[in-house]
């Protein structure tokens, strides 16, 4: 694959109504069609998960249509198509 669909997964985003960064937009997440983005909070409880991520209705921060506190979220993502999952940490700032 080329280097350009290597997925860049951003650490921070900041859903607070602003009009910016309101969602957690993975770039050349389209990329992978059948992708599987999960986020944890700190104690391990799944927060939002997404079979088919698109940017233009990702992750607002928020868990059962309830903000999330500010913080630090894990992700893991498997873009499928034998690719290796990525992990890391993403934190909201409001």
């Amino acid at each position: 694959f080329p280097s350009h669909d290597i997925l860049q997964v951003p650490n921070a985003f900041s859903p607070n109504g602003d009009g910016f960064n309101q969602t957690w937009s993975i770039e050349f997440i389209e990329s992978y069609p059948d992708a599987i983005v999960e986020v944890y909070n700190r104690y391990g409880q799944m927060v939002f998960r997404r079979v088919g991520y698109k940017n233009a209705s990702g992750w607002d921060g928020s868990y059962q249509g309830k903000p999330l506190p500010v913080g630090t979220y894990y992700y893991i993502i498997d873009p499928k198509n034998g690719r290796e999952k990525l992990t890391g940490s993403v934190t909201i700032i409001r």
